[in-house]
């Protein structure tokens, strides 16, 4: 249940410190637009993370002694790849609507 709350508490700060920054620094453009950019934001940065995480593990995987267990590490990591994006969205996109609406006036 921590887990839960602290992703949804995570992906509501990134998307509206996104959202600011997207307000603030392009305040001309389209509200659509706006609100795009904010709930793509962690998504985005959960791909991003990703693939850190996968070229660190790579790069260690020399110095593991038992072979191919690097795999089911990566394959792990696509796993909360998935979560990420799937609750970036669903609880970013409200957010950043609502962000976005009060950023703006």
């Amino acid at each position: 249940m921590i887990y839960l709350l602290g992703s949804i508490v995570a992906i509501v700060a990134v998307t509206f410190a996104a959202a600011w920054l997207v307000t603030s620094r392009w305040p001309h453009r389209t509200r659509g637009w706006q609100v795009t950019l904010s709930a793509l934001s962690v998504p985005f940065l959960s791909v991003v993370l990703f693939a850190v995480a996968v070229l660190a593990t790579l790069v260690d995987a020399r110095d593991v002694p038992e072979r191919g267990t690097m795999g089911m590490v990566i394959f792990s990591m696509v796993f909360f790849l998935v979560y990420a994006i799937a609750a970036g969205l669903a609880v970013g996109v409200p957010t950043a609507i609502v962000a976005v609406r009060v950023l703006r006036r």
